[in-house]
């Protein structure tokens, strides 16, 4: 059994080394754990506060197997991007993506992720944009409309965990998503 995590580990603290145990408690000791880790710069574009080869020391030391360098282009990203870019890497290694979520309902996240994706959603989205309403906003009123759970949305967790379930989903990625209640 491999499972990935997507990480920035800037810097790496007791929360995260959980999460590692807690894939080690759950899925057995045997269990391979690849990070996919940003390196000099991280998601907002700050540089970070901790080089990349001491937070990738600090992963192993932490029970990581193995940590790799997500490319500066996908660091740098949005949400999306740094979702996609990140299940690109791990997707071909990995059984499992690990992440922390404000739900630990992988079935919730993946049917929101697959209704964001839906042929249904731009139109939808797009008549709420056009009343006026901000982007979140329009975009949980559009996923109501489909009969979508919107609540997921409300977490900052939630939303990256959704764009992980997305990427998997756009990538026909055979990573099924473990969320870890945060």
């Amino acid at each position: 059994m491999t499972v990935g995590i997507i990480c920035e580990y800037n810097p790496l603290h007791l929360g995260h080394k959980k999460q590692i145990d807690r894939i080690r408690e759950h899925f057995g000791p045997e269990t391979v754990i690849i990070c996919a880790m940003s390196g000099n710069f991280v998601q907002r574009g700050m540089p970070a506060i901790i080089d990349k080869s001491l937070r990738a020391q600090a992963a192993v030391l932490s029970g990581a197997d193995l940590v790799l360098e997500l490319p500066v282009t996908t660091a740098l990203s949005s949400a999306e991007g740094f979702a996609a870019g990140g299940v690109r890497i791990l997707g071909s290694l990995c059984d499992y993506l690990c992440f922390g979520a404000e739900t630990a309902d992988p079935s919730g996240l993946m049917n929101t992720a697959k209704a964001l994706l839906s042929h249904r959603f731009p139109p939808l989205l797009r008549a709420q944009l056009d009343t006026g309403k901000s982007f979140p906003a329009a975009r949980q009123t559009a996923l109501e409309a489909m009969g979508a759970r919107s609540d997921l949305l409300s977490h900052p967790n939630n939303i990256l965990g959704i764009e992980y379930c997305k990427a998997i989903l756009s990538q026909q990625s055979p990573m099924a998503p473990f969320p870890i209640l945060r």
